[in-house]
């Protein structure tokens, strides 16, 4: 079974569950909604396009690869995350903003 199968079975079953009938339905029909939500996040593919590599999601978020990542990408196969860290902007004046 892969991921994306994997994906769509557990949103098939969180389907047929209620929140509105008992507490462990609605917390197994929440837990198989967040289960299909990190899967999807985590199975990533790359796109050749015109403009360069489009990184997209099983949940079908998309971006581009910045120059790095599509280098990387091309010499040594390394996916990226779909969502990378960005370093915190420091705030003008120091650490107290006036």
């Amino acid at each position: 079974m892969t991921d994306s199968e994997a994906i769509e079975k557990a949103q098939g079953v969180a389907r047929c569950l209620t929140y509105n009938d008992d507490k462990p339905q609605a917390q197994a029909k929440h837990m198989l909604h967040e289960l299909a939500h990190r899967l999807g996040a985590k199975t990533l593919r790359v796109k050749k396009t015109r403009d360069g590599f489009m990184l997209i999601s099983a949940m079908g978020q998309c971006r581009y690869l910045g120059p790095r990542e599509a280098l990387l990408y091309r010499l040594f196969g390394v996916m990226p995350p779909m969502n990378p860290a960005r370093p915190k902007a420091a705030t003008p004046g120091g650490s107290h903003a006036t």
